[in-house]
């Protein structure tokens, strides 16, 4: 039976390997890369060959598929959205097996039907079935596209990679065009893809910071207590806005910036904070209507904060060290295992008494996470341990070391113009250029004090600081917003944020000179939604609004009347 012409060329010699390599250093693979690149060009020298049968054709490419299908589910269940980038950095794993088949098959090549299962089901003489092609050229194109998914040298990569696909080209170019011709054409092909991919680069930093500074401004966002994606990897600038996110009331001023933490997460991967301990334990009222007590014994220190909850339940802010929650129209409030508190309350504006104790955040015992470490970040963790001679040290003192050198030797930055792959971002962070902003500072410590044996948390929330006259309260700004590490010293939680004090001040030297107005307008908005639904307000005094809302409309039904009772006696007299 005769079977149909190949359908694609074979890619040309050493090439195969060639975008192995480039793939394998952009991703970090290159242990595996070189061997695998060993082997299939090796193909061309060696003469040995076996037999495959059609039907185990059809069975490498049926368990390539389904290998294809578990590793994304489990990739994308691990990593979430950022799943799409590791995905297609292991692309050229998954069908290795099945190009090694084919290269070293006495056929030398593969049929359709063994990619696409509804060829198999046609008749034996339809060409479609017999349809043959090699699977080097594609399979070297994936490479290349999975080496984009690194991306560790950008300019670097393309030209790498543009000498590999002018190889093709040259391979397959039509004879009848001059050399210089072609050449000229293909220089001019490459320049103008470089500066389309410096433009889609420019354009996609705009959008994305638009996108951020657009939902932030203008959105209330919900903060999930299970999980929190950071802006590591963001390219770029990051700015958010002076959008007054809580207000914070207190009788004496504040001795120190207050830390207002909303959730702490214990496991990390690919830019996400993660819990895999998502239950939340409900909290019993005390007698007093409108407290709850977490811990005992009630602390020193009070406050009074106002947040924004974006639904009717959602997480909030609270100090280290609170003991108490109070005069709160809550209908229940619950906590986790890592600290976060939940409150199930009316959508909008909600103020609630907080009782806290400075310097402990809380006692609860550390668990197995609290001091794991994901593979790919474990190398570099355990090596700048062992630079900054943590081991053997008390917790005290590792905690000591790590604060006094990410302060000796990194700096505040909010800019981020590299894209690393596989959790290189920290690598960089940490080995190169010593400059990122607070959630770089957070995970990095976090990470460095489980590699010195010590467990330790992510922490979010808000730094409070600032003091406004016209609200007469401390606020925090969405730009506040904040991350730390916790660690588990001496039995209880302790706060360690080795971000630069001087972050605060960069934030605020980005702040829009139209902020007094903005923040005008936003005392007058939270002012109206407070005297609309005060958390003090009695069903008694509401009623009482309600009725000088209606005073106006009484006043002029009542004039009426009287007009109507005017008018009606002045016709009775004339008649």
């Amino acid at each position: 039976m005769k079977t149909a012409a190949l359908t694609l060329r074979p890619a040309p010699p050493l090439l195969l390997g060639a975008g192995l390599l480039l793939w394998g250093w952009q991703t970090g693979f290159l242990a595996y890369a070189v061997p695998m690149a060993l082997i299939l060009e090796l193909s061309r020298r060696v003469n040995w060959r076996w037999q495959v049968s059609e039907r185990e054709f059809n069975n490498v490419a049926d368990i390539s598929g389904v290998a294809f299908f578990l590793l994304v589910v489990y990739i994308f269940i691990r990593h979430g959205a950022g799943g799409i980038f590791v995905t297609l950095s292991v692309m050229p794993f998954v069908l290795f097996l099945l190009l090694l088949v084919q290269r070293y098959s006495q056929a030398g090549s593969i049929r359709l039907s063994a990619l696409f299962i509804s060829l198999r089901r046609l008749q034996p003489g339809d060409t479609a079935l017999n349809r043959e092609l090699d699977l080097s050229l594609p399979y070297l194109l994936l490479c290349l596209l999975a080496a984009s998914a690194g991306n560790r040298d950008a300019t670097l990569y393309f030209v790498l990679c543009s000498l590999i696909l002018a190889a093709v080209l040259w391979s397959i170019r039509p004879r009848r065009y001059h050399l210089l011709s072609w050449a000229l054409l293909a220089a001019l092909s490459f320049a103008l893809a470089f500066g389309v991919q410096i433009g889609l680069v420019h354009l996609h930093r705009s959008v994305e910071l638009s996108l951020i500074q657009l939902f932030d401004k203008y959105m209330w966002r919900y903060r999930d207590p299970d999980r929190a994606t950071t802006a590591i990897g963001s390219l770029g600038r990051l700015k958010l806005s002076d959008r007054i996110a809580l207000r914070v009331s207190s009788r004496n001023p504040l001795r120190q910036p207050l830390l207002l933490r909303e959730a702490t997460y214990s496991s990390y991967n690919f830019g996400v904070w993660s819990n895999t301990d998502t239950q939340f334990d409900v909290i019993d009222p005390d007698l007093t209507p409108g407290n709850w007590t977490l811990t005992q014994p009630r602390g020193g220190d009070s406050v009074v904060i106002a947040t924004y909850l974006v639904r009717d339940t959602g997480v909030i802010p609270l100090p280290a060290g609170t003991s108490n929650i109070g005069d709160s129209n809550a209908i229940e409030i619950n906590r986790n295992h890592y600290g976060a508190v939940r409150m199930e309350a009316r959508e909008g504006w909600i103020a609630y008494r907080v009782d806290y104790r400075h310097g402990v955040v809380d006692n609860t015992a550390p668990n197995a996470h609290d001091l794991d470490i994901a593979a790919s970040y474990r190398p570099d963790f355990f090596r700048l341990a062992w630079e900054w001679n943590l081991y053997g040290k008390t917790p005290q003192q590792i905690v000591d070391t790590v604060r006094h050198n990410f302060a000796a030797n990194f700096r505040y930055s909010l800019t981020r113009r590299d894209r690393y792959p596989r959790g290189k971002y920290l690598h960089h962070f940490l080995f190169e250029s010593h400059s990122g902003h607070c959630e770089f500072f957070a995970t990095s410590t976090v990470l460095l004090l489980r590699a010195a044996g010590i467990p330790a948390r992510y922490a979010v929330g808000y730094v409070v600081e600032e003091y406004s006259r016209l609200e007469g309260a401390y606020i925090a700004r969405a730009r506040d917003a904040h991350s730390w590490a916790e660690a588990y010293v001496d039995g209880a939680w302790r706060v360690v944020d080795t971000t630069p004090p001087v972050w605060g001040a960069e934030e605020q030297a980005q702040a829009s000179a139209l902020e007094p107005l903005f923040d005008f307008a936003a005392w007058l908005k939270y002012r109206y939604a407070r005297w609309q639904s005060d958390d003090a307000v009695t069903e008694e005094s509401s009623g009482n609004g309600l009725l000088w809302l209606l005073a106006p409309l009484i006043a002029v039904l009542a004039w009426r009347l009287y007009g109507k009772q005017r008018l009606r006696s002045r016709k009775d007299g004339g008649a």
